[in-house]
């Protein structure tokens, strides 16, 4: 799977690349640059956190990872393939949901039909706040 995103993108395969390209793989959802670099570490990678954020660079500009913003400005990243996911994010604790399906595939063929382009991929982020975060604001209003 990895050898073939950067094959499509005309990247070569190095081991930084690999490795975490590797970890984003693996995680359930999307993953910051921290998160993949205290994972690198942990695993006993000798990568610095620098070199994380240029391949993470490099990769996003080359549509290989999906660079997803959060609420409170940080980025996270997940592989950008056919069956990619959205989220939504809650703006005050950052809890991010999965949402089932692509709410875009229409508009996709709609754009592709009225301009003539292929649409490779594209970015939606919702937020909001969630159930959790509500009742504590509810319970906190009452109180005073």
């Amino acid at each position: 799977m990895i050898e073939e995103l950067l094959k499509k993108s005309s990247l070569k395969n190095t081991k930084q690349r690999h490795i975490i390209l590797s970890v984003i793989e693996s995680a359930k959802e999307p993953i910051t640059a921290e998160e993949i670099f205290k994972t690198l570490v942990m695993d006993d990678h000798k990568i610095n956190l620098s070199t994380v954020y240029r391949t993470l660079h490099v990769l996003t500009e080359k549509n290989v990872l999906l660079k997803i913003l959060k609420g409170d400005g940080t980025a996270s990243y997940e592989l950008n393939e056919l069956s990619h996911s959205h989220y939504i994010t809650c703006s005050k604790c950052n809890n991010s949901i999965l949402i089932e399906n692509c709410p875009l595939k229409d508009l996709n063929e709609s754009i592709s039909r009225k301009t003539g382009f292929k649409v490779t991929g594209h970015s939606l982020q919702f937020t909001g706040i969630c159930a959790e975060c509500l009742k504590k604001q509810k319970n906190k209003n009452k109180e005073e």
